[in-house]
């Protein structure tokens, strides 16, 4: 199973290449699931959708092979 860290990494992935860069308000002080989410994403910065989705495959890569042992 993937860390909390890596979920994160995965939304921020996954945000910034459906949805472009992160220009909302960030959430606030009662909605601290939100605040991560929306950290992990702003700090992705100007990231093209392009670059997102190939991070978000290495980053599936790393994971898999973690949690299998193996190379993919």
């Amino acid at each position: 199973r993937p860390s909390y860290e890596e979920m994160l990494r995965f939304y921020s992935y996954y945000k910034q290449a459906t949805a472009g860069r992160c220009e909302g308000p960030r959430p606030g002080f009662w909605d601290p699931i939100g605040r991560y989410k929306w950290d992990a994403w702003h700090s992705l910065g100007r990231m093209s959708k392009e670059e997102a989705m190939e991070a978000y495959v290495a980053e599936m890569k790393k994971v898999a092979q973690k949690v299998t042992g193996r190379g993919i």
